[in-house]
């Protein structure tokens, strides 16, 4: 997407950040000598603060939030699917790490209902959950939730739930 498209008051979604305003577009300097084009970044619900990208590198870097219609297919796609992962921690933390980097919503919805399945049995088995998938589960969460919250005009603590029922809807 050409970074062109994107206006001041416009929201937008910055990787490894999240949903956030363009608040202006600035003429700036980094290193105190060459002056370029940024556009000024505000996450939601961050207060005071900021990111400034380079409107020549926009396009790699942000995007339009997706629509409702958008997430709630990407929620469809991922219904009866499971992602199968490895016992082997190593290749597990391989595993994860891949889709999460992927970005692709759908496959990061079957991750998160993967990993918290297996949290579920691990516990009513009284076996331990491992922290590795614990911590995978909270990213996963966090690269989606605030967009779904904000797409859909929900809280983000009931993101989980809209999918959970969605999903049972779709199987």
């Amino acid at each position: 997407m050409n970074a062109a498209k994107f206006s001041v008051n416009d929201y937008v979604v910055y990787k490894g950040v999240g949903v956030c305003r363009v608040e202006a577009v600035e003429n700036k300097t980094f290193d105190g000598s060459s002056y370029e084009d940024y556009l000024k970044l505000v996450p939601l619900g961050s207060g005071s603060s900021s990111y400034f990208v380079p409107v020549g590198k926009a396009s790699a870097r942000i995007r339009k939030p997706m629509t409702a219609e958008e997430v709630n297919a990407a929620i469809d796609n991922s219904g009866g699917r499971e992602i199968s992962l490895t016992a082997n921690n190593k290749a597990r933390r391989s595993e994860i790490d891949t889709i999460l980097k992927e970005g692709d919503c759908t496959h990061i919805i079957s991750l998160i209902k993967t990993i918290y399945l297996h949290t579920e049995e691990c516990r009513s088995m009284g076996k331990k959950v491992l922290v590795s998938d614990e911590n995978a589960l909270r990213a996963a969460e966090s690269m989606i939730y605030p967009e779904f919250s904000f797409v859909l005009g929900i809280d983000e603590k009931e993101v989980a739930g809209y999918i959970g029922q969605r999903l049972e809807g779709v199987n």
